[in-house]
């Protein structure tokens, strides 16, 4: 049982890093691609449609990221080595 608990507490972290690493992401864009995303996805969209995307959404996607993070941290890794190598050349 120790080691159910000591994987899902990594899942957590990992989902926390993750969801940490997004949101300071959304904060370097600029205002006004913020504001332009915002009011284009608002015009089109309905009340749930927005629920799903920002509530239902990212509450799934935490607790899948808790239950397969090995997976999560391997595409991190591999998404990490690719923006690297890109850089370089």
């Amino acid at each position: 049982m120790l080691f159910v608990y000591v994987y899902l507490g990594c899942g957590i972290v990992c989902a926390a890093v993750i969801a940490i690493g997004a949101w300071i992401e959304t904060l370097s864009e600029s205002k006004f691609v913020r504001e332009g995303m915002t009011a284009i996805n608002r015009q089109h969209r309905g009340f749930w449609y927005h629920l799903m995307s920002e509530r239902v959404i990212p509450v799934l996607t935490t607790i899948l990221i808790a239950l397969v993070w090995p997976i999560a941290v391997i595409m991190g890794i591999q998404s990490w080595l690719e923006r690297r190598s890109a850089r370089q050349h």
